[in-house]
């Protein structure tokens, strides 16, 4: 059961069930079924190629699914604005200009989420302070290290307080100093409540964040403890 947090427990579930997915006669995913609880992280793990980041955008809703029905505090996957306003999507590739300082990015992506005027400004504030990058706001996205530009891309995920966050690789090809900086947001953002779903790569990295493991093989789940 999820711990109480501000969004509430267990009825504040994702629920993903029977997902199906196919590129022209290639199967991706075939009857994918979880669910998962508020504060909670959720790591999805498996081989290149067993769907993981199909899995991902599907949930995200920047895929199509097959068939199959997600939903999330009960709102369908049907109910496209509703759903998308509670949603937090981090890609494994730079969601952010390299021309724009990491300031203008963040505006831009909370613009995005309907945010103006003084709550987008607060949003900005937020979401720079959760994700570490308030002391470079202003440096543009193109001058950052890897790591800076992985937190601002967080940053840009998480902006306006999404329920649920869905994380592609967050920590790829970046040092331990910002990626135990990038654990230790998701990590607080799981104790306020929030659902996380997380792709990742490194094996003990997701064995010392993740509360829940699914396995992935052949586009079904072989392992949902």
């Amino acid at each position: 059961m999820g711990r109480l947090g501000r969004f509430g427990m267990v009825n504040q579930m994702l629920i993903v069930n029977d997902i199906h997915k196919a590129y022209k006669q290639e199967t991706v995913l075939s009857g994918v079924s979880f669910e998962a609880d508020p504060s909670t992280i959720l790591g999805i793990s498996g081989a290149n190629g067993a769907g993981k980041t199909t899995l991902i955008n599907i949930i995200a809703s920047v895929l199509e699914p097959d068939s199959g029905q997600i939903s999330i505090q009960g709102i369908g996957i049907e109910r496209r604005a509703e759903y998308r306003s509670l949603i937090g999507y981090v890609p494994q590739a730079i969601a952010l200009s390299e021309r724009l300082s990491v300031y203008r990015n963040l505006e831009f992506w909370g613009a995005v989420r309907g945010l103006r005027g003084a709550k987008l400004k607060a949003a900005i504030e937020e979401a720079a302070w959760r994700s570490n990058v308030s002391d470079f706001l202003k440096k543009p996205v193109g001058q950052c290290s890897g790591g800076m530009a992985r937190r601002a891309n967080l940053a840009a995920g998480i902006i306006g307080d999404p329920y649920l966050i869905l994380l592609d690789e967050p920590t790829a090809g970046i040092d331990e100093e910002n990626r135990d900086l990038i654990l230790k947001t998701i990590s607080e953002l799981r104790d306020q409540g929030r659902i996380i779903l997380m792709v990742n790569h490194y094996a003990n990295e997701m064995a010392s964040i993740c509360d829940r493991m699914i396995m992935l093989n052949s586009g079904r789940v072989a392992y949902a403890p």
